[in-house]
């Protein structure tokens, strides 16, 4: 079983974390003190819960064929019940199939906020998100600072995406949400996820302290000057004492 199987990797609780956002969706935030978790079935990319591209299937079913053909034949100490190769081979292809149907539903029921990890701000995210609205503004936490502002809710993950090579690696059973194709390696993407059910089919949302989260504000450097004026006012009529700074890219003087 030579397949390189890659985990998700855990954030460092004083890792900075940005979400780049228009004003739209910032009121939500601070207004409604919730956290919106998307749809893993509404992202724009095709391979969100992918296991693997479709030529290597049967790489990955001899893989997982044997270690579970493996793991049957191995039982915890004190079974010593004797199992035959058609038993084992026939149970290991039904888990095999389970694993299947897993994969699909779970597109269903995952849900995810995600965010960027960056120790500065980042000139990619900020065109990103002001293609289409100059007005953007994106607001900085911790790893340690989300998982607080979420009331420490155990059902919440936070984990660093890992950016693999479909055509060389699977993403692994138990975590298929955690891989991205390396085309998207620049978001540097950390993820809150959560299961969830028989759920609205666009996201959920969860409670968060909004005061626990929010460490600072900042401003486009694509947005006009009179934007930090509204963004100062929509912070103070919902009661967000929390700095507001201007982005750094914008163009300063230099010599």
């Amino acid at each position: 079983m030579s397949e390189e199987i890659i985990r998700y990797e855990e954030v460092s609780p004083t890792a900075k974390l940005w979400r780049y956002m228009d004003l739209a969706k910032f009121i939500s935030l601070i207004g409604k003190k919730k956290l919106y978790f998307a749809s893993l079935e509404s992202f724009e990319d095709i391979f969100e819960g992918a296991k693997g591209i479709i030529e290597r299937k049967g790489i990955w079913n001899e893989f997982y064929t044997e270690f579970l053909e493996w793991a049957i034949r191995t039982p915890p100490e004190g079974n010593t019940r004797d199992l035959t190769d058609e038993y084992v081979e026939k149970n290991a292809a039904m888990i095999l199939s389970n694993l299947e149907r897993v994969g699909v539903s779970e597109r269903k029921d995952i849900f995810v906020s995600c965010w960027h990890c960056n120790q500065y701000e980042s000139e990619a995210m900020w065109k990103l998100y002001s293609t289409n609205v100059e007005n953007a503004i994106a607001i900085q936490t911790t790893s340690q600072q989300l998982y607080e502002a979420l009331g420490k809710d155990p059902s919440v993950e936070i984990g660093k995406v890992r950016y693999i090579d479909f055509t060389k690696q699977f993403a692994p059973i138990n975590g298929l949400y955690w891989c991205k194709r390396k085309s998207f390696e620049y978001e540097q993407e950390v993820r809150a996820v959560t299961h969830m059910r028989k759920a609205a089919c666009c996201g959920v949302e969860k409670d968060v302290d909004i005061e626990k989260l929010i460490a600072g504000v900042y401003i486009s450097p694509y947005a006009p000057k009179w934007f930090e004026d509204v963004v100062r006012d929509t912070t103070e009529k919902y009661g967000l004492n929390k700095p507001i700074f201007y982005s750094e890219m914008k163009a300063k003087p230099f010599y």
